[in-house]
């Protein structure tokens, strides 16, 4: 393999034989200068057919999470009879760095679908809950037993990511709904978010599992609300943005946003229009 790109102390873009895009994983095997043969031993994990958007995100993200997360992801392909997008190991660091980043500024997400998940998704639900364990072994990090739902919904959309299914009509009324959020941010902040960018990924997915509850009558505990409070007046835009977001959804299914929902609308727009462009 051939190097071609430096993604940070750690990773590394190589092109293999073949012609194929691959992401090499080893201690410091970025002194490996761009454009020489890499040596295989240095190699401790690879990822192939990786989207370009999770590439980069790559460059952020924890070493240790990569592994852990690319771990649980080859139980899920081992164990799971569908097949499950490359980028999910990506998704899944980034969704478990994310996590473990809330739990110690005290965020805890309530799981109100946690039941429905494990009716419907047993197996998920389980490598989520062995995702937990082995969090807690190999990071030492203690995460609540509601980031099940999170992790094991990370895994299914890592699923219909893959599958090509044909869209329903409540995916295609979601797609709608998001895309109305997002002109919205673009609006409020007066900048341009950019929809191919992981930022939005995430933010997508967020207003996706938003969506679902708010369909199915559920909300959030507002056990935040202190924290609601401080992240409105510190974010005074992102919360215009959520106030929009909520109307939004009020007049689409007649129901309001709790203040724990809209603190994590606000840490999601945060995060996604951290790389956005000022028009």
């Amino acid at each position: 393999m051939n190097v071609i790109k430096r993604i940070n102390n750690n990773a590394v873009l190589c092109i293999d034989g073949g012609g194929n895009q691959v992401v090499a994983l080893g201690c410091g095997i970025s002194a490996v200068p761009v454009g020489s043969e890499l040596d295989l031993d240095l190699v401790d994990r690879t990822f192939y057919d990786i989207d370009p958007r999770y590439v980069e995100l790559i460059r952020d993200l924890p070493e240790d999470c990569l592994e852990l997360a690319a771990s649980v992801a080859d139980a899920a392909r081992s164990l799971l009879p569908y097949e499950l997008s490359p980028n999910l190991d990506i998704a899944l660091a980034d969704h478990v760095a994310f996590a473990i980043v809330r739990s110690k500024k005290g965020l805890y997400v309530q799981a109100p679908l946690a039941y429905d998940l494990q009716q419907n998704y047993p197996v998920e639900c389980k490598i989520a809950d062995f995702a937990l364990k082995r969090i807690k072994t190999q990071l030492g990090i203690a995460l609540p037993t509601s980031e099940m739902a999170g992790i094991a919904m990370c895994i299914i959309n890592g699923a219909y990511a893959s599958a090509g299914a044909a869209r329903t009509e409540g995916a295609v009324n979601d797609e709608n709904m998001i895309d109305q959020a997002v002109r919205i941010i673009e609006r409020v902040t007066e900048s341009s978010v950019d929809r191919d960018g992981f930022g939005f990924a995430r933010f997508a997915t967020h207003m996706q599992y938003l969506l679902r509850r708010v369909a199915s009558g559920e909300h959030l505990e507002s056990a935040n609300l202190e924290l609601y409070r401080s992240a409105s007046t510190d974010n005074p835009l992102a919360a215009q943005c959520v106030d929009g977001i909520a109307a939004l959804i009020e007049e689409a299914y007649g129901q309001d946003l709790t203040e724990e929902e809209r603190l994590y609308l606000i840490l999601h727009i945060n995060r996604m229009c951290s790389a956005s462009t000022t028009t």
